[in-house]
């Protein structure tokens, strides 16, 4: 199956292009996934390594830039990663197969899986937060069928154009774009296929997704090293106290799992996992389940 993600420059040299070099080794060592990048800035040596194993790196600019570009300037949006805009374009870049997947960056592939049988209206997605609640989707995997999406891209282009003009969303993302525009026209995906790590732990899981605290916050907070200072660290913050458990578990396995993928993410995990062992604090019995901001 062709596998689209996304990333921009400034992205590919922090945390997110170190997930995204596990995300490609993860799916070489699961197979049946022919990695396709969409990619926005200067060439670096993060698209040499891309390239270099194997992905096809697909230089692009978002449409929409120069929109964000002049709504930023007016202080009327704030756009959270142009990275992630790109997944907008896949419909004019992919020409050739009906249904590809999608995926955010943050992702570890844990195991050959089929799709083949999925045959979505518009698009499959899993749920955000909590794995029985259909009200939202999470965008970070999606199963494209690429026909649809391009025939109803004008009526999501004209929405979003209203909603940055209309400048009252500056933390508008296109997860809430894709939510809003496909309200009850989206299929269900099973939430193995966007698994957390804040849900137990199972073997079940083809694709485990770092959604919210990524490993190195997660390892500032375990550390000490965090600090609380805006709605979205506090939030994490809660997160790991409220998951704890589960988060060590799935560090603990991936530090075994990962050997014979990425020893040194291997090596990472399991440090992680000691951490989170060390780590003490006392865990609400409840936490909030709705990111002020997208993770």
């Amino acid at each position: 199956m062709r596998w689209y993600f996304a990333i921009d420059e400034a992205g590919g040299l922090g945390e997110t292009g170190s997930l995204a070099r596990l995300a490609v080794l993860s799916a070489r060592a699961v197979g049946g996934l022919e990695p396709v990048l969409l990619y926005f800035g200067a060439r670096t040596a993060f698209t040499a390594w891309m390239e270099h194993h194997g992905v096809r790196v697909v230089d692009i600019q978002p449409r929409f830039l120069p929109m964000f570009t002049q709504a930023q300037a007016a202080g009327t949006f704030q756009p959270h990663s142009i990275g992630h805009w790109l997944r907008l374009e896949i419909p004019a870049v992919e020409q050739e197969h009906e249904f590809v997947l999608y995926t955010d960056c943050d992702m570890i592939f844990l195991r050959r899986f089929d799709l083949s049988h999925l045959r979505p209206k518009v698009f499959a997605a899993a749920p955000e937060m909590q794995p029985d609640n259909w009200n939202n989707f999470n965008s970070g995997v999606m199963l494209l069928n690429v026909p649809a999406m391009r025939a109803t891209y004008p009526a999501l282009e004209e929405q979003i154009k209203f909603r940055i003009n209309a400048g009252d969303f500056l933390r508008y993302n296109d997860q809430f774009a894709l939510n809003e525009a496909y309200r009850g026209l989206w299929d269900r995906l099973d939430p193995l296929y966007n698994y957390k790590p804040y849900w137990p732990f199972t073997s079940r899981a083809p694709i485990l997704h770092f959604h919210g605290p990524k490993p190195g916050v997660l390892e500032a907070i375990a550390t000490g090293h965090w600090h609380d200072r805006d709605e979205t660290a506090v939030f994490f913050s809660k997160m790991l106290n409220a998951r704890s458990r589960y988060y060590l578990d799935w560090c603990s396995w991936l530090g075994d799992w990962l050997q014979t993928v990425d020893f040194p993410e291997a090596i990472r995990f399991a440090k992680l996992a000691s951490a989170l062992t060390r780590y003490r604090r006392d865990v609400p019995q409840s936490t909030d389940t709705i990111f002020p901001a997208e993770g």
